[in-house]
């Protein structure tokens, strides 16, 4: 029994002995630059870094500050302490022995005071003049402490008592940490802290708190302590300095209380990103990010790594009310910790509306030659006119789950088709809708699982006068099933289609195609010309005519799609006459370079060859007819010859 309880003694001695010796590995290290001018009782030891709930080394998380007072105004100083993780784990038994130390000469002695033994000192000077205080504290199990180094000193604190009070007119507040966890086994820490205008200022600064719910405030040391319930805010931490006339001087720091993660709100579509908040001085060993999906408490693992952000897929409503949170590994020496911040929500922001684009490209068939996807320029009668594209609803959260196509086509066409996904054509005559003629799908396309079709439409023109014509595509789009939807059924109704019912969406269009039915013909039409009022001043001068209404001499259509060979003549049939008299006069054609007398046999007066377009003959290109009047009797009145056009093509 003897030897049991020695065994028990000596393991006890040895751990004690580890721990103490870990312990001094890690104890105080000296600061380079002090805050107080003079030589304290210890050397101050450097400020512990946070890392979420873990400190970097054992020392003074708050320490205390220099202050003004008047003789006989009590002052308080106060500290914390911060404790390395080596500490909390080798020395779980142990516990702080503070002791407060002043100085009346400026640092060169020092004397422990007497009962001052807790993080708190209250002094109350009994003479103007700045006395010196530092606290020292070890962490340990016995009384004295079995070896010399394990003591951490605060920095240095000037008290200065003052002769007559003096008041702040302004104060600024700030805080160590702006981010509070609230969902941890330990609640979120830390300090604010007052600066007065002046630094002098001899009144009491006190802390409140916006909402104690979500963080509390040590009124005098200003030891900001969040909730431990996980709920979430950001709250406002107010210093008030209280001078001894009464008034006052207030300024606040907001500081968020949360357990990592916020929730976020995106558009469907746009992706989403999560940012665990908090200070990180070093980069976390690892953080593994999870998801759970609306409504189900499985969560899946969607990405590992180091990084403290995470960054959502595209997303769609079905991502809507899911939840992520992360998992984070941190890691001091051969130790770790892992934390799991809150659940956050992501909420997306859909419209089920569908977003349709429908393309078309036209082509003739029979003949192409210099038409465009939108613009066929040149049809002819007996020609095959096809248009195809695409229709796409690019929604993911769309509703719509059937269509019905349609087009406008001419009124004069035979052998009308629609085909959809290259399937069966849908062989049927136009549908006459208002004034209009269309072409619709018997049968509507279904959009339930496939978002992207495709269409043929073909018909043969009968068209043989010179006319233009604008098509397009359309689509109605519905939320109900294909197969309760008929194109036939939508005559005598009070749409396009005559749809008017309550689960009709919209009515989407592809951009217009334009069409040019040709009559296959080269036409011209000649303009009247005229010389004005003459008398003989005007004999031998060249008079140049003028047609009327600033037309064409000659106004030429050439519509032909196989552009043979062809030449214009002209020929004077009559003389100038007024009825009674004959004018003796020569008319003349000019073309900018010749000059041709006309007579009574037909001249060419142009030449285009094959599969030159014939254009128009006018005064721009300087063709024009000119007159020239003979020394004569000349009787008054109106003179007017003919003159005949002779327009020849050779055969093709």
């Amino acid at each position: 029994m003897a030897g049991k309880k020695l065994g028990r003694l000596l393991v006890g001695i040895l751990t004690l002995l580890v721990a103490i010796g870990l312990f001094n590995g890690i104890s105080a290290t000296p600061v380079v630059a002090q805050a107080a001018t003079v030589t304290g009782y210890g050397t101050p030891t450097q400020d512990p870094s946070s890392f979420l709930f873990w400190y970097s080394n054992t020392g003074f998380r708050t320490q205390p500050q220099d202050t003004y007072t008047t003789v006989g105004t009590t002052k308080k100083l106060t500290t914390a302490v911060g404790y390395s993780f080596l500490d909390t784990f080798f020395n779980g038994l142990s516990y702080n022995h503070f002791q407060w130390y002043q100085s009346t000469n400026n640092g060169a002695t020092w004397t422990a005071i007497k009962g001052a033994t807790s993080s708190t000192l209250s002094v109350t000077p009994t003479k103007p003049g700045t006395i010196y205080y530092q606290e020292s504290f070890g962490y340990y199990l016995f009384v004295p402490p079995l070896l010399p180094d394990e003591y951490y000193y605060s920095r240095v604190a000037a008290v200065t008592a003052l002769g007559s009070p003096i008041n702040a007119t302004g104060i600024t507040v700030t805080a160590d940490d702006h981010y509070l966890y609230s969902n941890q086994d330990e609640a979120g820490t830390t300090t604010v802290h007052a600066t007065t205008a002046p630094t002098s200022a001899t009144g009491d600064v006190t802390w409140t708190s916006s909402d104690p719910s979500l963080a509390t405030v040590d009124k005098n040391s200003g030891i900001v302590t969040a909730n431990s319930d996980g709920k979430s805010g950001t709250v406002n931490i107010t210093g008030t300095i209280t001078n001894e006339d009464g008034t006052t001087k207030s300024s606040s720091v907001s500081i968020k209380v949360g357990g990592g993660l916020d929730d976020q709100t995106v558009d469907s579509g746009k992706t989403a990103t999560f940012t665990v908040q908090g200070k990180f001085p070093t980069t976390p060993a690892a953080v593994t990010w999870y998801k759970k999906a609306a409504g189900s408490s499985t969560a899946t693992k969607v990405a590992s790594g180091t990084s403290l952000t995470y960054t959502t897929p595209t997303t769609t409503s079905a991502d809507n009310k899911a939840h992520y949170y992360a998992d984070i590994t941190i890691k001091s020496g051969i130790n770790s910790k892992t934390i799991t911040t809150n659940s956050a929500q992501l909420n997306v922001s859909y419209s089920d509306t569908p977003k349709v684009a429908i393309t078309g490209t036209a082509t003739d068939t029979t003949d192409n030659t210099g038409n465009t996807a939108h613009v066929l320029t040149n049809i002819v009668s007996g020609d095959t006119v096809k248009i195809t594209g695409t229709i796409t609803d690019t929604n993911p959260d769309k509703k719509m789950k059937a269509g019905l196509l349609f087009i406008k086509v001419p009124a004069y066409c035979s052998d009308t088709a629609i085909k959809v996904d290259n399937g069966t054509s849908d062989i049927q005559a136009p549908m006459k809708i208002g004034d209009s003629y269309y072409l619709v799908t018997r049968k509507a396309i279904d959009f339930s699982s496939n978002h992207s079709h495709s269409y043929e439409v073909d018909f043969k023109s009968l068209v043989d006068t010179d006319t233009d014509f604008t098509t397009n595509l359309q689509m109605e789009a519905f939320n109900t099933d294909a197969s309760s939807l008929s194109g036939e059924a939508s005559q005598g109704t009070n749409s396009v289609l005559g749809t008017a019912k309550d689960d009709h969406f919209d009515t989407y269009t592809s951009p217009d195609i334009n069409l040019h039915f040709s009559s296959n013909t080269l036409t011209a039409q000649a303009g009247d010309v005229t010389f004005g009022s003459l008398s003989y001043a005007n004999v031998d001068q060249v008079i140049e005519g003028q047609v009327l209404g600033g037309d064409d001499l000659l106004a030429v259509t050439d519509d032909r799609r196989d552009k043979t060979a062809t030449t214009i003549s002209l020929r004077q049939a009559t003389p100038f006459s007024d009825g009674t008299h004959t004018l003796t006069a020569k008319l003349s054609y000019a073309n900018g370079s010749t000059v041709k007398q006309l007579t009574d046999t037909n001249q060419v007066v142009l030449s285009a060859g094959a599969g030159i377009k014939v254009g128009s003959l006018n005064a721009n290109r300087g063709q024009e007819l000119q007159l020239v009047l003979a020394s004569q009797a000349i009787y008054p009145g109106n003179y007017t010859s003919t003159l005949d056009w002779t327009i020849t093509s050779a055969p093709s």
